[in-house]
């Protein structure tokens, strides 16, 4: 039994793994003038696959969110440290349940920094990381949503 835990534990680490690799892919793929609508549905399923368990968003608000991403990057070159740092804020945003409001607000506003380091303009970089702040919130769901 034990040894099943762990190898799920593996495997659920390697599909997120492997998620956020194809992720990265995707966002280096913008650089050299991919397909935006090709980029976009690929990217779209590559963040839905990091979701974890029953922490999944709706596709069409990651759609929305891949294709507002693409179409702010499209047209720069964002050095590799930037896709990385962008990659990592999606991947945290889409294990963020049960995580505090805080860190989740945190990990955005590094998002839109970073969007706007890689030549996105400040207005279109905040809609981008709104539609990331999006995803989150689904991610965590209502249980996880602040008191008021």
């Amino acid at each position: 039994m034990k040894a099943t835990v762990l190898g799920l534990i593996g495997l659920s680490f390697l599909f997120a793994q492997t998620g956020t690799d194809a992720l990265k892919g995707d966002l280096r793929s913008l650089r050299g003038g991919a397909s935006a609508s090709v980029s976009s549905r690929q990217m779209s399923a590559h963040i839905l696959a990091m979701a974890e368990g029953t922490h999944e968003p709706k596709a069409a608000t990651v759609q929305q969110f891949a294709d507002s991403l693409v179409s702010a990057l499209a047209g720069h070159a964002p050095a590799q440290e930037e896709l990385d740092a962008i990659a990592a804020d999606i991947e945290s945003a889409m294990h963020s349940a049960g995580k505090a409001t805080s860190g989740v607000e945190a990990t955005t506003q590094d998002f839109e920094k970073q969007l706007m380091k890689a030549g996105v303009q400040s207005m279109r970089a905040h809609l981008v990381a709104s539609n990331l702040e999006r995803v989150g919130k689904e991610v965590r769901g209502p249980a996880d949503a602040p008191a008021r």
